[in-house]
């Protein structure tokens, strides 16, 4: 009987035994952890250069040592700057915090959307070696980007008073679209007139087209007469672009030209000379002698008519 309680004395041990070394393995299990992340620039653009600053945490009650910290893009889509994007660290404390710089460069075949950083990291305790895996994302953005091109007056000589035209041509140079285009003619020489171009893809133009009129013949070297062309990014950022109309801005008005309609009233208005008075008088005469004439030569006739 003796014998049977100490088996079963002995077998409980040893599950209590078991019990308590799992729940010591269990508890001595580190984990570390990213807590926080941040990007040097709040836009990345394709092709730029930046930096990302990770906050490892060490979660567990136990220091880690021998440390490798690895941050790389799942496709190649950044690049390590000056390094392999390995970090190296010796410890880090029970339930402390390291922080984690990596410079890298973007690919300027980006697309814009976000894109995936992957964070390993290999470490050590006295029970063993361990590895966690985290990810972050890193928004890319693309440029907008216009060249403006073939800003001319469609007018030979700008007179006071005409209608004109101004033709300009918008290039989307940039990696994405532009949205609502608009082209705005302002300045001292002209009234404003504004022409709504529309969205403009990557790679294409936009025509502009002005019809405004000449108000002012001032042509001092102050006067700003200007192209002004306002956009959107997919964003809502508005950009605006500035052509100088003329010469640098200055518009070389001529005053409208009157002398055809001053060569018609003074030929309306022309004075009757003397020479013309008297060849005027001279057919009045000549009239009335031909009318006496007349008459006489009816009167002869009636009476002759008369005597028969």
């Amino acid at each position: 009987m003796v014998k049977k309680i100490c088996f079963i004395l002995g077998i409980l041990l040893l599950i209590l035994a078991a019990a308590g070394s799992g729940r010591k393995a269990s508890a001595a299990e580190p984990k570390v952890m990213v807590s926080d992340y941040s990007l040097s620039s709040d836009e990345i653009y394709a092709g730029d250069t930046f930096t990302v600053t990770v906050k490892l945490k060490n979660t567990s009650k136990a220091s880690v040592t021998n440390m490798k910290c690895t941050i790389s893009s799942e496709k190649g889509e950044f690049i390590p700057v000056d390094s392999t994007g390995s970090t190296y660290i010796p410890e880090i404390k029970a339930e402390s915090e390291e922080i984690v710089k990596v410079e890298f460069s973007s690919s300027n075949s980006l697309q814009e959307k976000p894109y995936k950083l992957n964070i390993n990291t290999e470490y050590e305790n006295p029970n063993g070696k361990y590895e966690s895996a985290d990810s972050i994302y890193v928004p890319i953005r693309l440029k907008t980007d216009v060249v403006v091109s073939d800003t001319y007056i469609a007018e030979d000589e700008i007179r006071f008073g005409d209608s004109i035209e101004i033709v300009s041509t918008i290039n989307n140079v940039g990696g994405t679209d532009i949205y609502k285009v608009t082209a705005k003619a302002t300045g001292d020489n002209i009234a404003d007139a504004t022409c709504f171009v529309g969205n403009v893809s990557p790679g294409k133009s936009g025509n502009i087209d002005i019809i405004t009129k000449v108000t002012s013949v001032k042509t001092v070297e102050k006067d700003d007469n200007k192209l002004t062309i306002t956009y959107e990014d997919i964003h809502g950022n508005e950009y605006s672009h500035e052509e100088l109309l003329g010469n640098n801005g200055v518009l070389k008005v001529l005053e409208q030209d009157y002398s055809d309609v001053i060569q018609v009233k003074e030929d309306t208005t022309k004075h009757i000379t003397n020479r013309d008075k008297l060849l005027i008088l001279l057919a009045i005469i000549v009239a009335i002698a031909v009318i006496l004439v007349m008459r006489r030569r009816a009167k002869r006739h009636r009476l002759e008519r008369e005597i028969d």
